[in-house]
């Protein structure tokens, strides 16, 4: 990152059916409903079945759809992405859908050091002990991560974090008060962000109830990291007596050639199933044909991986996968990996993210579900096989409640701070503490990332230590 007087300016750059197993309720059974921040979705088989039905979503009227080596100790609990489901055997892969995504990786691990991101509890932000949905980005160099948290207040809101090595995280604007980046306005929540960058600004696609669980899907959009505005509806629910009559959510946005294209929760009658749409302004969406393009599943996320769509989605058990060619004919694949066997996934594993590096995967993040209703998540990562995990991270146990060792270390009068004893519970052998290693040019700031937030940026770390000129000292997110 290029310091410039404690800021940086960020330059962005016809299908077969198939079954599976496990479900997305937290009981693990075939037919409850999981309850997130934002309400509750109907359970059903988290394998799916992939449809070539027709669509009764509503048309399109013009404006919005109706219708290095890692010091970071050992991974655990991961299984095979070649597990079979447990609920069904696949019958997808007639024609050109059975593909498989080159250089996959053969299995995943969950982190030892999880949960990564946990809330800041004694915060009114984070007030309701529930984080979840990850969206991740790379940026100039530094890991961002926009989540959904639940204040006290009951209302859910879309937060910010980063890292320099996705093991150690910052909340904006610090740890102990976490801002929303995208405020609820005068909805009853939003949450499940799906960002991409384009044309010079990020354009958030998310799910936002007006009132109760009453879900849509909305953009929002911000030239900067923070101070999302929401800009205009862009996917109603579906017509009268369609799959998607009741509600749409938690889309997954692609854009690519210069298209959008998204795939979204829809519900009905007690179901829920996942849907397509593609746009070219990022704003009029139109539905495929064939919708649902995957049944009995949600809260998915799909990503480009080996030249093949690979979606994860959520469930009781673990988190599944599936493949595409084409984004809209879907092979089940089954598990691709388990509970961690602790108590921070205990009942599931919900809005999974897919963490990429071009076209090659090298994590998945996901709320953990912590309690059997859904909604005491944590954020916590399993690594793919061959991925050296980051040497930070591990001691969201033994510090306050939702605080960094970065920003805990404030308190012994130092400008930063590490984990020191990955996985400790005792706050007095917990962060390694000292100088971030700009104390000579941050002013009275407690470190960098208070420096940078002053001057109306993300957050920020020391990019040049020893330096004593304000003008090449800290590196800011914008």
């Amino acid at each position: 990152m290029r310091p410039v007087a404690l800021a940086i300016s960020v330059a962005l750059a016809a299908c077969s059916s198939s079954e599976g197993g496990g479900s997305p309720n937290p009981a693990g059974g075939g037919g409850g409903s999981g309850t997130h921040a934002g309400g509750s979705w109907p359970g059903g088989g988290s394998g799916g079945t992939s449809s070539g039905g027709t669509n009764t979503g509503g048309t399109n009227t013009g404006g919005t759809n109706t219708g290095g080596t890692s010091s970071g100790g050992t991974s655990s609990g991961g299984t095979s992405s070649g597990g079979t489901s447990s609920g069904g055997t696949g019958t997808g892969g007639v024609g050109g859908c059975d593909v498989l995504p080159s250089g996959f990786p053969s299995s995943f691990a969950l982190w030892s050091r999880n949960p990564v991101l946990i809330p800041s509890k004694g915060a009114a932000a984070h007030g309701a002990d529930n984080v979840y949905a990850p969206d991740l980005h790379s940026v100039s160099g530094v890991y961002v991560m926009f989540y959904g948290a639940q204040g006290g207040d009951g209302h859910d809101r879309i937060y910010l974090a980063w890292s320099k090595d996705r093991g150690e995280w910052r909340k904006y604007p610090s740890d102990a008060a976490p801002s929303p980046v995208l405020d609820r306005g005068a909805s009853n929540h939003v949450n499940d962000p799906s960002a991409v960058f384009v044309g010079g600004k990020w354009r958030m696609y998310y799910t936002d109830a007006a009132v109760d669980i009453d879900d849509r899907i909305w953009l929002a959009e911000s030239s900067k990291l923070t101070g999302f505005s929401k800009i205009q509806l862009v996917l109603d629910k579906g017509a009268p007596g369609s799959w998607e009559a009741e509600k749409v959510g938690r889309p997954s946005v692609l854009y690519e050639g210069g298209v959008y294209e998204m795939w979204y929760d829809g519900q009905a009658n007690g179901a829920r199933h996942v849907g397509y749409a593609t746009s070219t302004d990022g704003v009029t969406f139109t539905r495929h044909p064939q919708n649902p393009v995957f049944k009995n599943a949600g809260a998915v996320d799909v990503k480009k991986i080996g030249g093949v769509y690979v979606m994860a989605r959520e469930a009781g058990d673990g988190t599944y996968w599936a493949t595409s060619p084409d984004g809209v004919c879907w092979v089940d694949r089954g598990k691709l990996f388990g509970k961690s066997g602790s108590g921070y996934d205990a009942f599931g594993q919900v809005t999974p993210f897919l963490d990429t590096a071009g076209d090659k995967l090298e994590g998945v993040w996901f709320g953990a579900a912590s309690v059997a209703t859904w909604d005491k998540n944590r954020i916590a990562v399993a690594w793919a096989n061959g991925f050296s995990p980051p040497s930070g991270g591990g001691c969201t146990e033994c510090t306050t409640a939702g605080v960094s060792c970065g920003e805990a270390c404030h308190a012994a009068a130092l400008s930063g701070g590490v984990c020191g004893s990955p996985g400790s519970t005792n706050p007095g052998v917990c962060c390694a503490c000292s100088s971030e290693g700009c104390d000579g040019c941050k002013g009275s700031a407690k470190d960098c990332q208070e420096a940078c937030v002053s001057a109306g940026k993300a957050g920020g770390f020391c990019g040049n230590p020893g330096s004593t000129n304000p003008s090449a000292c800290c590196s800011c997110l914008d």
